[in-house]
């Protein structure tokens, strides 16, 4: 019980520029397809092979876009623990359907396409991805709109936690990047503005991890005031 006068702090609210980790569910309204989710019973309610996926809270730094924006905005105010029901247009979302971006193709120009062309096949075209939706005397008809364009979303959402730790926010940013790094085998330290990352073995021979450090630098001098080095460590075992 609080001492008369003490004042109890309640549950963090999410700001602008907030780490927060959220559960959510996405659906288009118009055809009942997931879009995405966090929660593998929901994965699996649709039918969708959960084998391989990894179903977790996930991070969003609000205001840096981790999220659809339209779903950060929306993030904003809520506290530990609240859930949230969404409705989210087209507009802000992927967009209305625009026509001009359904194009006519003679299959001549897709002779060097390495794929059997079917209705349903993607295609990268002119360094543009499209889907087809006909074919017909010689003519392919492929749409290079979002596949999620004209779509309303709707989206239920949980707060599970609003991270205040520099340590643990590094930490974050880190495992979003490599799901192998975790609580339990990577040590965070923050020392005034030098953050010291000690990598764990599981990560040493993952592809690109150079550039993830690279993005976590980054990452870390936008997110996080106060900071200017980030050091990596790898400790290797000279037995065995």
């Amino acid at each position: 019980m609080a001492e008369q006068g003490e004042v109890q702090a309640g549950p963090r609210a999410v700001e602008n520029g907030s780490f927060v980790l959220v559960d959510y569910v996405i659906t288009a309204r118009e055809t009942g397809e997931l879009v995405d989710t966090t929660i593998e019973e929901k994965a699996r309610e649709k039918g969708i092979s959960t084998t391989g996926a990894l179903f977790e809270p996930r991070l969003a730094v609000i205001g840096k876009g981790m999220l659809l924006r339209a779903l950060e905005e929306e993030l904003v105010g809520m506290k530990e623990g609240d859930h949230k029901s969404v409705v989210i247009p087209p507009e802000r979302a992927f967009g209305p359907r625009d026509p001009s971006k359904v194009k006519v193709i003679p299959i001549r120009r897709l002779k060097d396409v390495d794929q059997p062309i079917t209705v349903g096949t993607r295609l990268v075209i002119d360094g543009k991805e499209g889907v087809v939706r006909s074919i017909e005397s010689g003519r392919v008809l492929v749409d290079f709109n979002h596949h999620l364009a004209g779509k309303t979303l709707e989206c239920e959402v949980w707060v599970r936690k609003v991270i205040t730790d520099d340590s643990e926010k590094v930490l974050q940013l880190l495992h979003s990047h490599l799901p192998e790094a975790n609580s339990s085998n990577t040590e965070v330290k923050v020392e005034g503005d030098v953050v010291t990352v000690k990598l764990p073995k599981e990560v040493f021979n993952v592809p690109g991890l150079q550039v993830v450090k690279r993005s976590l630098v980054r990452e870390v001098a936008d997110s996080i005031k106060g900071i200017s080095k980030v050091v990596f460590v790898e400790e290797w075992s000279v037995q065995g």
